[in-house]
């Protein structure tokens, strides 16, 4: 069967060696923000200067966005700035059962991992409820909102004009957090889970998000509303940050990324204009 000329222009597109530049670029500059942010910043708040903490918090978790939005402008010029914000501004997927699946899979697990650490005497106090508002703003302010279009927008989308969908998510989360190690920062509450057992469950999650990404055609705010779903979840207490929630979370979110990668593998895609993402079919779960 002779090929479409979609398919024809995505091996172009493809076959690219200029693809690699803003991909390396954007690798490079947000993990080099996140570590100087750390080393700059870091004695400041020991010294007492809470401030230095929230400057260190957004900046790294925002940098990536913006770290995305300028690359465009060096490599593609403004089409590449359209494009990438084609992955937020755009119409909602017709499968809107992905946009849900998003939400319930993070707080099925984090609420999972809460009961069985609250049964093995891990439990904590969960936050009051005249906390509960600030919370809510802080985690619309962070993570969520400010790393999504830079490493899935930006990243993943890149990596997969040049690779499979399974490759370049595993590309995508390995480098996602290849700068965890520098949350030795003071305050951030990675300092009092194991290390393995927080890269396994970062590592599963990136999965998951990759294929919430593909799923939605490319929507960024599917991955913004798991990944708020997830951080907010654990926002809300309810356990200890150590060893049983951190473990049993990595294991349930290994399980998720199984699956993921095994659908993952099956969706050859490709990267259209205006940040579309085509697939040619969709499934449900």
């Amino acid at each position: 069967m002779p090929e479409s000329p979609l398919h024809s222009s995505f091996k172009d597109e493809r076959g690219s060696s200029s693809e690699w530049g803003p991909i390396l670029a954007f690798i490079v500059l947000a993990n080099a923000v996140t570590w100087l942010a750390c080393l700059l910043l870091r004695s400041t708040f020991v010294a007492g200067h809470l401030w230095a903490f929230f400057t260190f918090l957004f900046v790294t978790v925002w940098s990536p966005t913006a770290i995305a939005l300028a690359l465009p402008s060096s490599f593609e010029g403004s089409s590449g700035v359209r494009n990438l914000l084609g992955f937020l501004f755009r119409g909602f997927s017709k499968n809107n059962l992905w946009y849900l699946t998003g939400i319930l899979v993070p707080v099925t697990a984090v609420a999972s991992a809460i009961v069985i650490a609250r049964r093995l005497h891990a439990g904590a106090a969960f936050i009051p409820l005249a906390a509960l508002p600030l919370t809510l703003g802080l985690q619309v302010l962070t993570g969520a909102m400010g790393e999504e279009l830079g490493w899935r927008g930006f990243l993943l989308s890149h990596l997969e004009r040049r690779l499979s969908p399974r490759v370049a998510a595993s590309i995508m989360t390995i480098t996602w957090h290849s700068g965890t190690f520098q949350l030795s920062f003071p305050g951030l509450p990675q300092q009092h889970v194991p290390p393995i057992a927080f890269l396994l469950m970062v590592a599963a999650f990136g999965i998951f998000l990759a294929l919430l990404f593909n799923r939605t055609k490319g929507h960024v705010v599917s991955t913004m509303l798991a990944h708020f779903s997830f951080n907010m979840s654990i926002a809300v207490g309810g356990a200890i940050l150590g060893s049983v929630l951190s473990w049993t979370l990595a294991l349930i979110f290994s399980g998720v990324a199984i699956f993921g990668i095994a659908k993952l593998s099956a969706q050859p895609i490709r990267i259209a204009e205006a940040g579309e993402i085509f697939a040619p079919r969709e499934t449900d779960i």
